[in-house]
């Protein structure tokens, strides 16, 4: 698994935003693969804390909120895509232990991935 840095963040635009009925906008990430360049909808909040990262076709988006006590995967590949999201209380019982914000986010996707 390895860390991608080139991609992009941003607000989705107000047209998405109001065909979808929402009153903010989403974040959207934008990054290439071997098989294109993609735009996705991002499940993410702008407090978040996100990591990039890739596995063969899988593109994993990692984000995470210390300080609301949260973490959520969105994978992406060509195909498909697949998220969780836990809580605080659902992340300490899946990782074993109520330190998991010291774990690398490699660590975090590995066992998210078992979930999916």
């Amino acid at each position: 698994m390895r860390k991608i840095k080139n991609y992009v963040i941003r607000k989705e635009s107000v047209t998405d935003m109001l065909d979808a009925g929402r009153f903010n906008p989403s974040l959207e990430i934008q990054y290439k693969d071997r098989y294109g360049k993609y735009t996705k909808k991002l499940s993410s909040g702008y407090s978040d804390d996100i990591s990039v990262y890739r596995q063969e076709d899988d593109t994993y988006v990692l984000s995470t909120n210390f300080r609301l006590g949260y973490v959520g995967l969105e994978v992406f590949n060509k195909d498909s895509e697949e998220s969780i999201f836990l809580e605080e209380y659902q992340a300490n019982e899946v990782f074993g232990r109520d330190d998991w914000n010291e774990m690398m986010p490699q660590e975090i996707i590995r066992t998210l991935i078992e979930y999916l």
